[in-house]
Formats: C-alpha cells, sequence, structure tokens
C-alpha cells in the first residue's frame, strides 16, 4: 500500500521489520483490497508415452535428414536389444536404471556414428 509493503498469511498481515529482521503482525489497511500472487496453474499429467528416452543428438559428420533418420532408428534397436526396453511400446513408467541402459546404448551407438550426445 503505497510505499508499504505488506505480507499476508492465511488472512493476517504481516509488515518486515529491517532492524529485526523479522516479520510482526500489523494492522490491515484501511479501504484496500490485498492483491495476491495468481494460483500456480497445475500442468497437465503426461502418460509415459509422451516422455521422450531417447537422447539428444546434433549432427557432427553433415549427415544428411535422410542419414539422422536411419541412424536414429538404428541405434534406437540397439538401445532396446541392450536393454530390453522399447520406448515406442511403453505402457508404464520404466526404472530408472533400464531407461538409463537404454539411453547410454543408444548414446553410444550414436557417438560412434559421428552425433554429439546429450
Amino acid at each position: 500500500m503505497g510505499s508499504t509493503l505488506f505480507f499476508v498469511a492465511a488472512g493476517t498481515y504481516y509488515l518486515y521489520q529491517q532492524d529485526t529482521q523479522d516479520y510482526v503482525v500489523a494492522e490491515p489497511p484501511q479501504g484496500a483490497e490485498p492483491i495476491y500472487s495468481p494460483e500456480p496453474q497445475p500442468q497437465p499429467q503426461q502418460d509415459a508415452s509422451a516422455y521422450s528416452y531417447d537422447p539428444t543428438a546434433y549432427p557432427a559428420n553433415g549427415q544428411s535428414q535422410e542419414q539422422q533418420q536411419q541412424d536414429m532408428y538404428d541405434c534406437h534397436m540397439y538401445g532396446v536389444n541392450q536393454s530390453g526396453f522399447d520406448p515406442q511400446s511403453v505402457t508404464y513408467a520404466p526404472s530408472p536404471q533400464v531407461v538409463d541402459i537404454y539411453r547410454r546404448a543408444m548414446g553410444g551407438c550414436l557417438v560412434q556414428r559421428g552425433y554429439s550426445v546429450n
């Protein structure tokens, strides 16, 4: 209000005291409605199939779009064979260990094919 900053918690007004670095209960300002921060909007839940388990890969040797697609597929299949986990048919949240095996296998395959992998 004006140049005074009030804090409101559970309907009680507080002022910050700089000298004691503490909050003290204050009388509500007259004729003013508090301005509240908006409530955070809930984020929509994603099902397991909406999550990308593939590592991010950048072509480092000028691979064509067609070559990139083929390499991604080949390395995806390598990751599936190494981990026993296929993210394209996932219907559940897999264990972190299985995802790690898949991502490491796929990432290693892509590095061998000339990609920078994150």
